[in-house]
């Protein structure tokens, strides 16, 4: 385990013994699991470190489903990724498992093995919606998000499948029953027209409300382990970035989801995106007291041999964050990866990003 890991873990350890001391003349001062994973988040950053992140990483990969004890990202680097990304998608269905056929409980079971070795997990949430049942990528009706907004019968099936998540992420904890913190990433890529919050169908204060209306649930529910994190899609400029922000009451941790297309052709439009859009989440960041953070990135199939050293890793030294993420390496659709594994073309750039001083994996 890296100096980080054990700097996480050990920031752990000094928050539970701050439960155990009570101040003279004062009740004991409790952090939340929420409070204790902010620290860590900031702690990192501080130290000039980025956590490498993976979606799904461990219960699948691009030729393999469900093994125990695998990952693509191990097997080409030796380590897992610091950070762990899961969709809740299907949970608000009363579903056993997620849009991408994983089993809650599984990734209950994985969550409690990465918090273990000192990583983290972080959560997006592609729901079917409660006005008709159609899925997120639903575009074609731009009154979804309004209805669940302000129509009374809509609006108590939302927040019913806000506590569905509630109840989720409010189980989520260790060995010794205490909840894990965790990152929860709600109506994200909301800049973009795929999903039916996006911006050209719904308003922005019915946008707001979705934000709001999921707060009072989560917090009436006792939820204390989450950090909220707001990411839309790749925004040109900071008004447009913070046209939708829900608030700073409401908001842990502010992203961009920005991904390379067009192959090795589009890497300057790739880096101008990257420097543009992380340079205005730090500068958001900055003013508002938050974690800054590069919550989607990625290639699909990693074309370029030298990808990882070449293009990602000078962007996140000259625009650090927290953490960043890459999407999953798809089992069941070949050309469907965002990480390599053992084989592929970037691999050794990759083994090189991953030993970076500035890069952790644990």
């Amino acid at each position: 385990m890296n100096r980080i890991a054990i700097g996480l873990l050990a920031a752990s350890a000094v928050f539970a013994a701050c439960r155990q001391q009570k101040p003279a003349g004062d009740e004991p001062q409790t952090p939340t699991p929420a409070q204790e994973l902010r620290e860590r988040l900031a702690a990192g950053s501080a130290d000039g470190k980025i956590l490498f992140g993976h979606h799904d990483d461990p219960v699948y990969g691009h030729d393999w489903k469900f093994d125990q004890s695998r990952s693509d990202v191990k097997a080409v680097a030796g380590r897992y990724p610091a950070m762990m990304s899961w969709d809740l998608g299907r949970i608000e269905l009363g579903d056993s498992l997620n849009i991408d056929g994983v089993p809650f409980d599984r990734i209950r079971s994985e969550v409690r093995a990465q918090n273990a070795r000192g990583g983290i997990n972080t959560f997006s949430w592609h729901l079917w919606n409660p006005v008709n049942g159609g899925d997120s990528w639903q575009v074609t009706d731009s009154t979804i998000v309004a209805k669940m907004a302000n129509d009374s019968t809509c609006n108590k099936l939302y927040r019913a499948q806000v506590r569905a998540v509630a109840d989720f992420l409010g189980s989520l904890t260790d060995e010794n029953g205490n909840r894990i913190g965790v990152i929860f990433r709600p109506w994200h890529e909301n800049s973009g027209g795929w999903f039916f919050w996006g911006a050209p169908l719904c308003s922005a204060e019915d946008y707001h409300k979705l934000w709001t209306d999921m707060r009072e649930e989560m917090d009436a529910a006792g939820i204390d382990n989450v950090l909220y994190a707001y990411s839309p899609d790749r925004t040109e400029t900071f008004e447009g970035y913070m046209s939708r922000y829900p608030g700073d009451e409401l908001v842990d941790i502010l992203g961009m989801d920005i991904y390379h297309f067009g192959g090795e052709a589009g890497t300057d439009e790739y880096r101008n995106a990257v420097t543009s859009g992380l340079g205005i989440v730090r500068k958001a960041a900055a003013e508002h007291g938050k974690i800054a953070a590069f919550t989607e990135t990625g290639m699909e199939s990693i074309p370029m041999a030298g990808w990882w050293t070449d293009v990602l890793l000078p962007l996140l030294k000259e625009n650090p964050v927290s953490y960043v993420v890459v999407w999953r390496n798809a089992h069941d659709r070949p050309e469907h990866f965002y990480a390599p594994y053992p084989g592929q073309i970037s691999e050794e750039s990759f083994k090189t990003f991953a030993s970076d001083s500035t890069i952790i994996l644990i």
